[in-house]
């Protein structure tokens, strides 16, 4: 399998010329994405399409600071007849109705699938009405969280309408595409749902070192950013005013509008920057979220409820110094080592990365991988499993950095291709 891994390898070098997508700069494909000429068509059709609440009432006690998500909710567009229906799980932070979770819906809904939209387990709204612990990030207990939310969706909305399924599908982007493989792996056990094909966008591979690659990024050297507290006040007011309006962190092009710069304007220093601090800041709002409705008082005074009025602004901004992994140590492992004392936190990222389930995806066929060689989450050991564990279920692409190109035509034709046909179109 080492010798396929290392084979394919060499195929991807000699394509990355016949690949058009024209962003070389991993970068600044991650922010910028696929330039407007470039993208597949999203459509323009009326989308018959609502967001949708379940009666859920284990949150009528959180704060009343999440007074607008304390029961779950999700967003759903339907065809008028029977279709197929797809199943989007946004990637980290990102709600149901992130720009991204969007995008995928328009692709979908125009060649004529229902589309359901659910957020990622680690959103501030997952968080308070989708998880019972409401401490999130670890792919066993989130993804049957998400398969758990799945099934209820599917009942709300077949309850309301005379819905008519031929299949189900689903794919997730990023973190989302973890937790769709963990999603699948479940529902190859329990046979509730029965997804007739699953597709993972640019997923970590080893979860520690994904995390850790982002938050080296807020290692770069940046002119006027000099120490700790200029770096996290450099883009933290202009991120806190795009979380306001949009409920989550998009990295895209449409977010520079809030640090007041075009993608022209950024080096690679300042692209790498704001990367790394886009995603601290979803980690920040994860830390605060949990915090907040728990009430142990690592950021927030011990049993402190948040009213309406009451600002965030400072528990973020604090909440911004812990990574990642602080994150995960201070939050997570606590609560493991609850019901087992020895849990190491090696072995909850073990426990939450793709390797865990390598032997069971060798053999899966109905799942399937879209990833980028230049991806800022991806190392080359990361790549050999993924080509090794998937062989031609893997379609790797020379660039894109992470997330850049999954709206580049070529890019759609093989994601519409794979649920189609099972197999990625020919080269």
């Amino acid at each position: 399998m080492k010798l396929l891994g290392a084979l394919l390898l060499l195929l991807v070098s000699s394509q990355a010329q016949a690949y058009g997508y024209p962003v070389s700069n991993p970068f600044l494909a991650t922010i910028a994405g696929t330039p407007p000429g470039c993208r597949a068509e999203l459509g323009t059709a009326k989308i018959h399409e609502a967001v949708f609440g379940l009666a859920d009432e284990r949150n009528r006690k959180a704060p009343d600071i999440f007074w607008d998500v304390k029961t779950p909710r999700f967003k759903f567009a339907w065809q008028q007849s029977k279709a197929p229906l797809m199943v989007i799980i946004a990637g980290t932070g990102g709600r149901f109705d992130t720009a991204k979770v969007e995008d995928l819906k328009k692709i979908f809904y125009q060649t004529g699938f229902h589309v359901l939209q659910l957020s990622s387990p680690t959103s501030y709204d997952f968080i308070v009405s989708g998880s019972e612990s409401h401490r999130t990030g670890l792919s066993t207990p989130d993804s049957a969280n998400l398969y758990k939310l799945t099934q209820q969706a599917l009942k709300r909305v077949q309850s309301q309408s005379k819905l008519e399924v031929s299949d189900y599908y689903l794919l997730g982007y990023s973190l989302g595409a973890l937790d769709a493989a963990f999603v699948a792996k479940i529902d190859t056990d329990e046979k509730k749902v029965g997804f007739r094909r699953v597709l993972m966008i640019n997923p970590p591979v080893y979860l520690q070192r994904a995390v850790s690659n982002l938050d080296r990024l807020l290692l770069a050297d940046v002119p006027g950013v000099d120490d700790s507290t200029s770096l996290f006040n450099h883009y933290f007011d202009r991120l806190a005013d795009y979380f306001r309006h949009h409920k989550s962190v998009d990295l895209d092009a449409s977010m520079l509008r809030y640090v007041d710069k075009s993608v022209g304007q950024l080096s690679n220093e300042e692209l790498a920057l704001l990367i790394g601090m886009s995603f601290r800041f979803s980690v920040a709002a994860m830390l605060f979220t949990s915090n907040a409705m728990t009430l142990n008082g690592k950021l927030l005074p011990d049993g402190k409820r948040l009213k309406l009025r009451d600002s965030k602004t400072t528990y973020l901004q604090r909440a911004m110094h812990c990574s990642f992994e602080c994150y995960v140590e201070s939050v997570l492992l606590p609560a493991v080592r609850q019901n087992d004392n020895e849990t190491t936190l090696q072995a909850l990222y073990e426990q939450s990365s793709l390797t865990t389930l390598a032997n069971w995806l060798k053999k899966t066929d109905h799942l399937g991988v879209m990833h980028n060689a230049d991806d800022l989450i991806l190392d080359q050991s990361g790549l050999d499993f993924l080509y090794d564990t998937f062989g031609s279920r893997a379609r790797i692409y020379p660039r894109g950095g992470h997330l850049g190109n999954f709206l580049y035509k070529d890019n759609v034709t093989d994601m519409l291709g794979f649920f189609k046909h099972g197999h990625f179109p020919e080269s």
